[in-house]
């Protein structure tokens, strides 16, 4: 009847299941890819904001004597490095924010991994498919 009752309730939870396990995945991906941006962009941001404050406050005279022809043009430049920065920072922000919550289903996940649940994990942490972890549980209840 326990066994039953878990059968089921792993049913119920397993879509929350898979998507915490893909979601550990993007988590992963989104990682590389900001880290990447990061050795990509360097010190570009902190440039970009000295260079743009420069241009504005020079007025146009100002600015052809010293070689600038089109200031508008190389502050849109600049705002670009921003504007990936910015991005950058929200996916940042929105990894840490995914993987708390990862963090905490795993911990309560765990609670029951501890009181004797099998993992749902197969070779090379990729999930199984629901079918065959239910029948992994039916095994179990045979025992």
């Amino acid at each position: 009847m326990l066994w039953a009752n878990i059968i089921h309730s792993i049913n119920d939870i397993w879509p929350s299941i898979q998507v915490i396990f893909e979601q550990t995945e993007l988590v992963k991906v989104a990682t590389k890819t900001i880290q990447k941006l990061k050795e990509d962009l360097g010190d570009q941001p902190e440039d970009a904001n000295q260079l743009i404050q420069f241009l504005n406050s020079r007025n146009r005279h100002e600015l052809n004597e010293l070689g600038v022809e089109e200031g508008t043009e190389a502050i849109i430049k600049f705002k670009r490095v921003l504007s990936k920065r910015n991005l950058m920072i929200n996916l940042e922000k929105k990894c840490h924010n995914m993987q708390v919550n990862i963090d905490k289903f795993m911990e309560k996940f765990q609670i029951l991994r501890d009181k004797g649940l099998p993992s749902p994990m197969v070779i090379n942490d990729k999930l199984m498919t629901q079918l065959d972890y239910v029948d992994k549980l039916n095994k179990l209840s045979k025992e």
